[in-house]
């Protein structure tokens, strides 16, 4: 989907006016009674078919001589999920004595209202709400759009016009982490750093050097000891997050955002949260997917534009479209010193392989179980949670295998998800390693 774009606005022509059926059995039954109430010398039957005529000769008088164009557009066309935009639909000339309906067609995860989809065109426009309910890129329901003139004798339609592209964006779940992100060493930014600088954390006192600033100098020591000493500070700085989700597969019911979330949406949501997170901290944040075909390669990036774009990337998966995916294209040059965030539900494989190799170029990965526990909470399937129970042993195996290399896997609960594990992460780093000579 690499040139996919949202689709706003959509035109087309309505067609000729052509006779509907009643004009044309209303020209036909008038001109059979007149013709059999003369043959016939019955002027009762003159009496009868006269309404007919009338309304047919009122009908031809009345017939639009104008070609039609009927447009269709929306409000917005990147939504969040459970959004909600207008869909404006007119035609163009405004004819007098012309009335009208539009159809909208049922689309998944698109609710309409009225929940009919069907409004009649006031004054040549009409108005639709539209709800969306799951993050995709999607088309929103073919819009049709029919005409007709006094006393229904001319008809302009029902025509179809072109599909209205949306892209609905998924909401990122509640995340908060107080933690700092371990092996910061960009420019700007907040976490700690371990070399000294310009920051806001205390490191040490130390002697006065030419450059530095006199809003340091600590008086309370340059008084006791006849020396200016000044307050010395980390440096503040950025660190790299490397994202990688897991799109090979969507286990449990797609309800929506109104319903239990399945395996992807859970992922899907967790990742906005941990971009949204990671991007207003200035961190620099790099996303990449296995498992999905056609998804826009995103760089490393930082700041508001970025997230919208990581968001944009989110909502262009489809999943499982490509299982033969081994992941490498998607490892492929990352940073060595970037906190590798693996969001899985831990269900396929290839996977937890993948998070084993990122582990032995001795990057740090935490793996985040995204697996919905609703899933083998279910009692009216006993057959299904079976059989869960038995896929869920292999995968604790897996999940064991990854702690054993020293991989943490965190189940996702929303906020604070990640401190207990970052600030791990950060004592180890810090600590004295052993080192051959």
């Amino acid at each position: 989907m690499p040139n996919w774009s949202p689709r706003r606005s959509v035109t087309r022509g309505l067609g000729e006016w052509e006779p509907t059926a009643a004009h044309q059995r209303a020209v036909v039954l008038a001109a059979a009674g007149a013709i059999a109430a003369v043959l016939g010398r019955r002027p009762d039957l003159l009496v009868i078919v006269t309404p007919l005529v009338v309304a047919a000769a009122w009908g031809q008088l009345a017939r639009p001589r104008t070609d039609v164009t009927g447009t269709a557009r929306l409000g917005e066309t990147t939504l969040r999920e459970g959004g909600v935009t207008g869909l404006e639909v007119s035609i163009e000339p405004p004819l007098d004595d012309v009335h009208g309906i539009v159809t909208v067609a049922q689309a998944p995860w698109v609710e309409r209202k009225p929940a009919s989809g069907i409004v009649p065109l006031d004054d040549g426009t009409a108005s639709l709400g539209l709800r969306t309910t799951r993050w995709g890129r999607r088309r929103v329901g073919t819009v049709s759009i029919a005409l007709a003139s006094t006393w229904g004798a001319f008809r302009a339609g029902p025509v179809d016009l072109p599909d209205l592209l949306t892209a609905t964006l998924p909401v990122p779940a509640a995340f908060d982490a107080q933690a700092p992100t371990p092996h910061p060493r960009g420019i700007v930014g907040l976490n700690r750093s371990s070399r000294p600088g310009s920051g806001t954390e205390f490191s040490s006192i130390r002697p006065f050097h030419p450059g530095d600033r006199l809003r340091r100098i600590h008086w309370p020591i340059s008084m006791r000891t006849g020396a200016l000493h000044v307050t010395s500070t980390y440096a503040d700085e950025d660190a790299h997050v490397f994202l990688l989700v897991d799109c090979f597969s969507d286990v449990g019911p797609r309800e929506g955002i109104d319903g239990r979330p399945t395996s992807l949406d859970v992922t899907v949501r967790a990742a906005g949260a941990m971009s949204e997170h990671f991007l207003r901290t200035s961190d620099r944040l790099t996303l990449r997917t296995v498992g999905a075909a056609k998804v826009p390669v995103l760089g490393t990036g930082s700041g508001t534009n970025h997230l919208r774009r990581v968001l944009d990337t989110l909502a262009a998966i489809s999943p499982a479209t490509d299982r033969r995916d081994t992941g490498e294209q998607a490892v492929r040059g990352i940073d060595p010193m970037a906190l590798c965030l693996v969001l899985s539900p831990l269900i396929e494989p290839a996977t937890v392989g993948l998070a084993h190799r990122l582990a032995s170029r001795g990057m740090t990965v935490v793996v985040v179980d995204t697996f919905p526990e609703h899933l083998v909470t279910d009692p009216t399937n006993v057959y299904e949670s079976l059989a869960w129970r038995i896929r869920l042993l292999s995968r604790d195996a897996e999940v064991h295998s990854l702690r054993l290399r020293g991989v943490p896997v965190v189940p996702w609960r929303g906020p604070g998800s990640l401190d207990l594990v970052l600030r791990d992460i950060a004592r180890r780093a810090s600590a004295p390693r052993m080192t051959r000579r």
